[in-house]
């Protein structure tokens, strides 16, 4: 049933049929896996069964409960703790008072190695029982736009997040040659933040502002790891096939790899260190509470009672016309100004895809691949500022790496050169798509 998202589960006599995966529907990083049905027998679940049912799994263990007490109330403690074949599993379950759950999941995040889990129980023990690794909760990309209100939609997204920083977040730690978990990390953080501001209209407080700052701050961490390996994998290479006998681009490549070493060492200091396990769970404390928004003021409460539709139809209509203005004249702007105009294309771009409509979104989806184009024709102009930046902090006193640098620069400036045509055709096509929101 696993292949159908699906996991049946017997405790104490009781069936249960629950998802491994939300296929479509909300469930947030804090709560448990959506059940479908339970009764005392499968046949009476009301659900069609496969005839050749076997057992993959089991996890046994013992739960112990206790109480602990904090300024804003008691929170009652179950520490569940037991092993699916030879791995040791456990769950923690706080409940109380909204703010008393965060303080006690905070001080348990910043004390000891506990986090959000990334998957129910059942998917976990399959997976160990299995020696498979342990599935993303989502398995695709952010659903389409919903919700009962502004801040239904507000949490749906940034539940999201929180379940992509879940699942990259392992990897990206482990290190190696594979530079998709720091690149999934980076552009969630960014999607997270642009979240953030898009719903700041009407769901703008401290708590959520504090989340962006710290969201702001790992960002500068993954940072310089995405660029390095940018320029180590793709940049470099593709300098390098120009000047195929060229030595010292081989020299430059040893310097660039042992600074992407440097900051990927940096990069996982801080995904095991308490302050990135107390983000995940402060993230997943503002997706599933409402208790923080008593702290919105007048403004922010008026906007977050817009229906979602209002509400989205005026964050995409500022996002857009920003863009608009941005490419007045694109002919002739200058690469400062492309590079604010990139900017500004993939704010308006997160935005969308957060607000893209359940129904009739292929005008959506036209409109946000054609910025997506743009921002990756503008991404070609922007490489010779982030090169120039790059190879400006390596070590080069004695300027052994000069020749090199400049044959990088040199290069990196004739292919921006290339492709301003294609900017050019990308942000017309962009600016005759009607808007889907209006």
């Amino acid at each position: 049933m696993r292949h159908a998202g699906l996991a049946l589960t017997e405790e104490r006599g009781i069936w249960r049929l629950t998802r491994l995966i939300p296929n479509g529907e909300p469930w947030l990083a804090t709560e448990p896996a959506p059940e479908l049905a339970q009764a005392l027998m499968p046949a009476d679940l009301g659900h069609a069964l496969p005839p050749d049912l076997a057992p993959v799994a089991t996890f046994e263990g013992r739960a112990a409960t206790w109480e602990t007490h904090t300024e804003t109330g008691p929170v009652t403690v179950t520490l569940l703790r037991g092993a699916a074949g030879e791995t040791a599993l456990a769950r923690l379950t706080l409940d109380g008072p909204d703010s008393a759950v965060r303080a006690v999941a905070l001080a348990l995040a910043g004390t000891f190695r506990v986090t959000v889990p990334r998957a129910s129980l059942a998917a976990a023990s399959i997976a160990a029982v299995g020696g498979e690794a342990t599935p993303s909760r989502h398995a695709a990309g952010l659903q389409p736009f919903g919700g009962d209100d502004v801040a239904a939609a507000f949490a749906h997204a940034l539940g999201y997040f929180v379940d992509v920083l879940l699942h990259y977040a392992p990897l990206a730690a482990a290190g190696g040659s594979d530079t998709e978990p720091v690149h999934q990390m980076r552009v969630t953080v960014r999607r997270a933040r642009s979240a953030i501001a898009a719903f700041r209209l009407g769901l703008g407080c401290p708590d959520v502002l504090a989340a962006d700052r710290d969201l702001k701050a790992l960002g500068g961490v993954l940072g310089p790891v995405r660029d390095w390996d940018v320029f180590a994998t793709e940049t470099l290479p593709r300098v390098a096939a120009g000047f195929p006998n060229e030595a010292r681009l081989n020299r430059l490549g040893r310097a660039v790899e042992r600074q992407r070493e440097a900051c990927q060492a940096a990069l996982r200091t801080e995904l095991l260190a308490p302050g990135f396990r107390q983000l995940l769970v402060g993230l997943a404390w503002l997706s599933a509470s409402r208790s923080w928004h008593a702290t919105l003021g007048p403004e922010e409460q008026a906007a977050s009672a817009l229906s979602p539709e209002a509400f989205a139809s005026r964050v995409l209509e500022r996002r857009w016309k920003k863009v608009a203005a941005a490419g007045k004249e694109i002919d002739s702007l200058d690469v400062a100004a492309l590079h604010g105009l990139r900017l500004r294309a993939k704010r308006a771009r997160y935005a969308m895809e957060i607000f893209q409509p359940r129904s009739h979104s292929k005008p959506a989806r036209r409109m946000i691949r054609r910025l997506s184009t743009l921002q990756q024709h503008l991404g070609l102009l922007n490489d010779s500022a982030v090169a120039a930046q790059l190879l400006n902090s390596l070590d080069d006193k004695n300027g052994r790496h000069g020749y090199a640098v400049g044959l990088v620069l040199g290069y990196l400036a004739a292919s921006a050169a290339a492709v301003r045509p294609a900017i050019l055709r990308t942000w017309m096509k962009f600016r005759r798509t009607p808007r889907f929101w209006s």
